[in-house]
């Protein structure tokens, strides 16, 4: 848990004071397939007039399985975090976050920074090819075999119109 406490930033006397730690992830609720490890906050604080501002970057390794062709891979999370804190009420629609009591934990802040830059979709490598529909083969390791070509239903008696005609043509 990392917490920031008023007085000992108010013994600081306008210096920042450096924040770093590890970022208690198990809140974050994924989908199953993928892992966060190692995700630390590196940052500081400081205070201007009656604001508590929060600056720093969070960083982490995600591991999930590419969602086109299944190969486990490892991404780099890499978020930056900029948060301002207030102990006087603030309206709800403001980005100052309000706190009481001379402290502020600031992992629930830090998590939803985390989840909001979670990729939707994990995919191994731009140009990923995926699996085979029909034969399962991974196709950025081998082509397969398989016609994998559709026809529109709409259409299907339209190709069999331009078969027949190629046949009678020949």
């Amino acid at each position: 848990m990392m917490k920031i406490l008023l007085h000992e930033l108010e013994k600081a006397k306008g210096q920042a004071l450096p924040l770093e730690g590890f970022v208690d992830v198990k809140s974050v609720r994924l989908d199953g397939t993928e892992t966060l490890t190692d995700v630390r906050f590196s940052g500081e604080c400081h205070k201007e007039a009656d604001l508590v501002i929060v600056t720093g970057t969070i960083t982490g390794i995600i591991q999930a399985k590419c969602a086109k062709c299944l190969t486990p891979t490892e991404y780099s999370l890499n978020v930056l975090f900029d948060e301002k804190f207030s102990e006087a009420p603030v309206d709800e629609e403001s980005d100052i976050h309000f706190f009481h009591s001379g402290m502020i934990d600031l992992s629930p802040y830090l998590v939803e920074a985390i989840v909001l830059e979670l990729p939707y979709v994990y995919v191994c490598k731009e140009d990923c090819l995926g699996l085979c529909p029909t034969c399962g083969t991974n196709r950025n390791e081998k082509q397969c075999e398989c016609k994998n070509e559709r026809i529109d239903p709409r259409l299907a008696d339209l190709a069999l119109f331009f078969e027949k005609n190629k046949s009678d043509n020949k």
